[in-house]
């Protein structure tokens, strides 16, 4: 009998309460394991096998605006999911990574009053739950081929980047390594923020990791036992024009950025925002530092300041030093304008948080 969608995620969830329940099961789809990664990888981090996790799928630029925060009442930690997807040689797409915004050991403890004793994990271990399960997947005539074969994937220690900026716009194929021999070797690109319990702002406490999917571990090692040399992962290439006006007609939202402690100004620069898309996205922001204190820290707002005029014509916006493009050449691409004075160039965590940095033109 076929199963569900809803079925197939009941089963992954309950398999991958803890790492021996997985291993046990080589006949979980490879659909169902990839659906919960960033709930297992929650799990293992926090190193709490059976806690509840909620899930927020976005994608693009929706993902960038979507984060991992607790449900103090329902005591369930909630994660936000994006899944990036390659093509095969003449074969239909298949998800290849996960990116996975999470809250850290620390901050689950601190706001939930957990204790546990399990080993602090990190973005590898996840990769390497992921590795035995496709091991255990093959057949022991495969098995034995690629122990013949000595081909190996090596996972590094996670690649740390500074800040969250940084890890978004982070393409998971530029962390991986050919072998001599046809072996390969990934590091997984994370971001550590730590636990302020004074503050307890909602960008503090977070643990991110991009990750492979059980679809793409899967298909590198049947090929390698095959005797298949292949990449992990096939390049990935985009069409980014930074330099192109950000006059879209659409409007623009000014912002207030905890992570940052400034106001910042938005346009809505890719063909596909709509009017309504971008007000309702800007309906997310906070107005100002004191509305995100009213709101509790918490992530979401009730709005920021709107306006139907792009930022280079509104007369509250702060000066620009220049834009952050997010999602260069996609078609949700945004642009972030930075305060200061133009030909500047952004510094301190500004500077970092940039997918593409175009500096505004002198006077």
């Amino acid at each position: 009998m076929a199963m569900t969608g809803r079925g197939r995620a009941s089963l992954a969830l309950a398999l991958l309460a803890g790492a021996a329940a997985v291993h046990a099961a080589p006949g979980l789809p490879a659909a169902a394991y990839d659906d919960a990664l960033c709930v297992t990888a929650q799990r293992l981090l926090v190193g709490q096998p059976e806690i509840p996790v909620r899930v927020q799928q976005g994608q693009g630029n929706g993902f960038y605006t979507i984060q991992m925060s607790i449900d103090e009442p329902a005591r369930t930690l909630v994660v936000a999911m994006t899944t990036g997807t390659a093509a095969g040689d003449g074969t239909a797409e298949y998800p290849a990574w996960v990116a996975c915004k999470m809250v850290n050991r620390e901050r689950a403890s601190d706001v939930l009053g957990l204790t546990t004793t399990a080993p602090e994990r990190t973005c590898r271990d996840v990769n390497d739950h992921t590795l035995q399960v496709a091991m255990n997947r093959l057949s022991p005539a495969e098995r034995e081929r690629l122990a013949t074969r000595g081909v190996t994937l090596e996972l590094a220690p996670d690649t740390v980047l500074p800040t969250g900026g940084e890890w978004l716009p982070a393409r998971v194929d530029d962390y991986v390594k050919a072998l001599p021999g046809g072996g390969q070797r990934v590091s997984a690109p994370s971001v550590l923020v730590p636990w302020d319990r004074a503050q307890r702002g909602f960008f503090q406490g977070t643990r991110h990791c991009k990750l492979l999917t059980l679809a793409t571990v899967e298909r590198w090692v049947k090929a390698a036992a095959a005797g298949n040399d292949v990449p992990l992962l096939p390049t990935s290439a985009g069409t980014c024009r930074p330099e192109a006006a950000a006059q879209t007609g659409l409007g623009s939202c000014l912002f207030y950025f905890a992570p940052v402690d400034a106001m910042v100004c938005q346009d809505y620069s890719g063909p596909g925002w709509t009017g309504a898309a971008a007000r309702q996205e800007c309906g997310k922001r906070h107005a100002s530092k004191e509305a995100l204190r009213a709101a509790g820290q918490r992530y979401e707002g009730s709005g920021g300041r709107w306006s139907d005029g792009n930022c280079g014509s509104r007369d509250d916006a702060p000066t620009s030093l220049g834009s952050c493009v997010f999602q260069c050449g996609a078609r949700d691409e945004t642009r972030w304008h930075l305060p200061g004075q133009p030909g500047g160039s952004p510094a301190g965590p500004m500077g970092r948080f940039c997918q593409v940095f175009v500096p505004a033109a002198p006077d």
